[in-house]
């Protein structure tokens, strides 16, 4: 391409200097056209050749004769000469100085080399100035020459009109001028005939056929038989419009826009070779990725199928212990109970103790059994999502509360609550826990208080419940979420420690979170925060480290997904 573009811009320099060439060519055709006009003006008049012979052949040539032929054209003066360039006779006009003229005069010996007539420099004259048109014929006597010197403005009419005829730009003019670079005719009116011609500078372009000066262009041609010259001269900008201004410059304009479009192609055209490569290295890693990633949905499909199993295996458990580890602590309970009932003649305080601690061991297992069953069923069996008023919800719980409420003293505070999309149970079950545990931790001589408010937003909802309680410290706040946390022991206050954990099961459940707040000694705040409308039921549970932080969900947890 770049070969190409200097090629074009060689071609391009080269056809606007073959275009000037043409131009210079044509203005030297014109000039040697009108030299062959004026040549012929001056060949015609030797077709008086023959009469001028008769007319000056003779043996005697007198002066009367030489005056009727001045005073008939009108010319300055009229000599004939002999062979040897002796003055043979003259007219009454020729003075000294025009014999002095003759001598050294260029156009006499011209004659000699057979052109046959010779045309002369304007010379001085008297008060005037006059031309030397001089003619050679042969007589009887040897070869004779006749000198006619004649003003210029006798040649000056036929000459301007034949340099009129010469076409041209506008302000081109065009001159005759003699060996001394004397003005003979001119068809400019501000140069007047006799005047030398131009500047020195102009006259120095006249040394050179042709010469480019001053933001003119002169050409010249010299007539064969004389020191006559014809000179063309025109202003640079119209001559040579087709190779100059902005035709000069227009078509490099556009080389140079082509170039620069085509330097733009050249990059494009690297640019587009090297995306193709890099597409080409995309691919191939895409096609190393997608290896992987088949390698990776195998081992996902066959991880799911293995979670599915487990979770089958998780949920046949869950029914086991529901109903056959159930049983033996039910018989156990009962067992108890009736040795309590029966024997109580023959037990022993002590026996009667070890009876009653047993009973309470089996209650809290059932209770803890019951408890995890909740625990594990928060995703497997989960309800569709559906509008729920947690005010009424939140009344219905402090109905089931009742009892606690009356021994405690305890006094519930409800503000407004919305209207969310949840599964209603769930939702029943982690008021129920929190009001629960806010009244169970109380301290000593204090009435408890509990207050349920809410905050709505454009897509959530913000649920409070905070208490007066003893509350705890703030280092605790994320752990007492964990299954089987427990800050207290169980004398204190009873208990499983699965009450939190599963609160934080069921707001995850439903895309939400929750979290705690609090001082020793100055009750706790529990935050739930819900979206306000589920689109889908779509369980993500996520797994806590041992600081209570959340971690990366726990595949096996998040196996079950219902759209």
């Amino acid at each position: 391409m770049l070969a190409l573009l200097a090629v074009f811009a060689i071609e391009l320099a080269n056809t606007q200097a073959k275009s000037r060439q043409d131009v210079e060519a044509r203005v030297h055709e014109r000039g040697v056209l009108a030299g062959a006009l004026i040549d012929s003006l001056f060949s015609s008049v030797r077709q008086q050749l023959p009469q001028e012979a008769r007319t000056y052949g003779t043996r005697t040539v007198t002066a009367a004769t030489l005056n009727a032929a001045q005073a008939q054209a009108h010319d300055a003066y009229l000599a004939v000469l002999g062979s040897n360039g002796k003055v043979i006779a003259h007219s009454s006009g020729f003075t000294p100085q025009a014999q002095t003229s003759i001598a050294a005069a260029p156009a006499v010996p011209a004659t000699s080399s057979g052109f046959g007539y010779a045309l002369g420099n304007l010379v001085p004259y008297g008060n005037a100035a006059a031309i030397e048109l001089v003619f050679e014929f042969p007589t009887r006597y040897g070869t004779r020459r006749l000198v006619t010197g004649f003003a210029p403005r006798q040649l000056g009419t036929f000459i301007t009109a034949d340099l009129l005829k010469i076409p041209g730009v506008t302000g081109a003019r065009n001159y005759l001028l003699d060996g001394n670079s004397t003005v003979l005719a001119s068809t400019n009116p501000a140069v007047a005939v006799g005047t030398r011609f131009g500047a020195p500078a102009a006259r120095t372009a006249l040394r050179h056929s042709s010469a480019d000066v001053g933001g003119q262009y002169y050409d010249q041609v010299r007539l064969s038989n004389s020191t006559w010259r014809i000179v063309l001269a025109a202003p640079n900008g119209p001559l040579f419009a087709i190779v100059s201004g902005p035709r000069k410059w227009v078509p490099w304009l556009i080389f140079i826009c082509f170039a620069l479009f085509a330097l733009a192609a050249l990059a494009l055209g690297r640019r587009a070779l090297r995306s193709a490569e890099e597409v080409r290295e995309a691919n191939s890693r895409l096609a190393l990725v997608n290896t992987e990633l088949a390698s990776s949905n195998e081992a996902l499909e066959h991880r799911a199928r293995e979670l599915a199993r487990s979770n089958a295996e998780l949920e046949q458990f869950a029914s086991i212990a529901s109903h056959d580890l159930q049983e033996p602590l039910r018989k156990v309970r009962t067992f108890t109970q009736q040795l309590t009932v029966i024997e109580a003649e023959r037990l022993s305080d002590r026996g009667r103790d070890y009876l009653e601690r047993a009973n309470g061991a089996a209650e809290r297992m059932q209770k803890l059994i019951e408890d995890l069953l909740k625990f594990s069923r928060v995703a497997t069996h989960g309800r569709p999502f559906a509008p729920v008023d947690l005010a009424e919800v939140t009344h219905e719980v402090i109905d089931d509360l009742e009892a606690q409420l009356e021994r405690s003293g305890a006094v519930i505070h409800t503000g407004a609550l919305p209207t969310i999309s949840a599964d209603a149970l769930q939702m029943r079950q982690l008021m129920q826990n929190l009001i629960s545990n806010a009244v169970k931790f109380r301290g000593d001589g204090v009435t408890p208080e509990v207050w349920i408010e809410a905050t709505t937003g454009e897509s959530r909802a913000r649920i409070t419940v905070r208490d007066n309680g003893i509350g705890f410290e703030p280092q605790y706040a994320r752990r007492i979420f964990r299954v089987f946390e427990r800050l207290h022991g169980r004398g204190d206050y009873p208990g499983t420690g699965i009450g939190l954990a599963l609160c934080r099961r069921i707001a995850e459940r439903h895309g939400g979170t929750i979290v705690a707040d609090s001082e020793l000694g100055e009750g706790a705040t529990f935050t739930v925060t819900l979206p306000m409308r589920q689109r889908e039921e779509v369980l993500v549970l996520a797994t806590y480290d041992e600081d209570g932080e959340s971690a990366k969900p726990d595949a096996e947890e998040n196996a079950h997904v219902t759209a």
